[in-house]
């Protein structure tokens, strides 16, 4: 309690080193596009001699030296907003070449072979570390895609540092909605169809499990910027909506570390282990600051031993692990450690917790003397954390197929590799079909130009109406997330939709560009 004019030491405000804490992240290279001497317009010279075709492979070659320009920048030079741009530039005219040379395969002649070749930015950076290659169009879509998810979290990095934490997690936000069309869909299809696809043959980007994961994570680390965003402000914060935020969070790296172990093993031991020491940190602060959050509720609502017991109860997540395998507590912070840089923030967060909870004791013992359980009561523990972030859709830009024609000589090359067999039977299938009804209407007609050109590619709408080749997809599910597959509130009816709808309210000023 406050004495002779001071400040009540039990209602001191949280530490500055809580934000930093509560907002750090780890900032992914994007992958990296070896140039090679590539060129769509050489490839498609002689299939791609139709006017609109020479623009669209030009426009390709110009806004894939762009992208790889944008990913060769190093250090300070790097600009995640460029990586996105470039990326976006990028895609469409990726996707509609690949469009046009699945619907029109045996026009599709390359007069120079097309390979692709990309190393990881999730795996670490050592000597073994190697760039993968590969003919199909497809593989260069995927990954093209991948740089514009990893430069929105990039992106998103920059502006926590700069603490926009609303700016970073919209940014997060899109940057999931990229992994989750990676994995949900677009992997899916290519895996499922291509012959001879292997993920281990193919950078991490590429893996079904490591987008299903990170989409995860993204969400996760969008929540944190969230979290920050309540905790700059100079008033009280909500310390129940807290405390269920993050306790979400920390559940939610928990689903995405088992999620990898799962579903992506063999890219789990390729990627940077500084990483994984940022995210067993992340965890157990998480559930330290939740206990920590609903500590300082407690005692607003005079439960004094209560909140004595859930501040003894956050301490132990925010000491030195005791062991590797430890349950609760922090890597170490030591000067050989990746996360020294941490050190100062944990020090002071730690000094302030142990002075609020001896303050905590002190005017219990002296003035309230409520009894201190020994434990945290099960009916005033949290039984699941509350995520509110959702992945933002993503969607390629719909494309019409430019026209490839067979030269004089009939094509010079091979056929470019969209990685998708089926669908070349598909695109065969549909050109048989329309062939057939080009007979029927040539019997009716009574008269056709014997000089006509061979008739343009068909529309993407067209295409789009006839029945597809059933492809079998593999079953990309997800284990039953906290906090959003079952009711992650305790208490009454009343409270939890209470704090819902301030999340929801949260959510909605993040999206609208407030700051919370």
């Amino acid at each position: 309690m406050a004495t002779d004019g001071l400040a009540d030491p039990c209602l001191a405000p949280h530490p500055d080193s809580a934000i930093r804490l509560a907002s750090a992240m780890h900032r992914f290279p994007c992958p990296e596009l070896i140039p090679g001497d590539l060129s769509f317009e050489r490839s498609f010279k002689t299939a791609g001699g139709h006017p609109t075709t020479r623009a669209l492979t030009s426009q390709a070659d110009e806004a894939r030296i762009s992208l790889s320009r944008a990913l060769s920048a190093k250090g300070a030079k790097v600009s995640h907003q460029s990586i996105v741009s470039a990326a976006q530039q990028y895609n469409p005219l990726i996707h509609q070449i690949l469009l046009s040379c699945k619907v029109q395969p045996e026009s599709a002649r390359l007069d120079q072979r097309l390979v692709f070749e990309w190393k990881s930015g999730m795996e670490k950076d050592d000597k073994e570390k190697k760039s993968f290659k590969s003919e199909a169009l497809m593989y260069e879509l995927v990954m093209s895609i991948s740089c514009e998810g990893m430069g929105r979290a990039g992106k998103a990095c920059e502006d926590s540092i700069a603490g926009d934490f609303a700016s970073a997690s919209r940014e997060l936000k899109q940057a999931a909605g990229v992994m989750a069309f990676l994995a949900e869909d677009h992997l899916p299809q290519w895996i499922a169809r291509g012959n001879n696809v292997e993920e281990k043959a193919l950078p991490s980007e590429a893996s079904i499990g490591v987008c299903d994961s990170f989409k995860t994570l993204l969400l996760a680390l969008g929540q944190q910027m969230a979290v920050a965003t309540v905790l700059v402000k100079k008033s009280v914060p909500n310390y129940t909506l807290l405390a269920k935020l993050s306790l979400g969070i920390a559940e939610y790296m928990d689903l995405f570390l088992s999620t990898l172990r799962s579903e992506a093993s063999l890219q789990m031991s390729r990627i940077d282990p500084t990483f994984f020491s940022l995210l067993a940190f992340q965890v157990s602060l998480q559930r330290g600051l939740s206990y920590y959050f609903l500590a300082r509720n407690s005692w607003a609502e005079k439960d004094y031993g209560v909140a004595i017991s859930m501040m003894k109860e956050a301490t132990p997540y925010l000491r030195s692990r005791s062991s590797a395998t430890a349950a609760k507590g922090l890597p170490p912070l030591d000067s050989r450690s990746g996360l020294k840089a941490l050190k100062d923030d944990v020090d002071e967060l730690r000094s302030h917790m142990g002075a609020l909870l001896n303050a905590y004791e002190t005017d219990n013992k002296k003035v309230f003397f409520d009894k201190v359980p020994d434990s945290v009561p099960e009916n005033k523990n949290l039984s699941c954390g509350l995520m509110m972030m959702k992945a933002e859709e993503y969607k390629l830009e719909e494309v019409e197929p430019a026209p490839l024609q067979v030269g004089p000589a009939g094509g010079t090359g091979k056929p470019p590799t969209p990685g998708e067999d089926a669908d070349r039977e598909l695109a065969r299938q549909l050109q048989e079909q329309m062939d057939l009804e080009e007979a029927r209407g040539a019997g009716s007609s009574t008269s056709r130009s014997s000089s006509m050109s061979s008739p343009p590619a068909p529309s993407y709408d067209t295409l789009m109406s006839r029945p597809p080749v059933p492809v079998p997809v593999p079953d990309v599910g997800r284990p039953p997330v906290p906090g959003v597959d079952r009711p992650p509130v305790p208490g009454s009816t009343q409270r939890q939709k209470s704090d819902e709808e301030l999340a929801r309210e949260l959510q909605n000023k993040l999206n609208c560009g407030f700051d919370g």
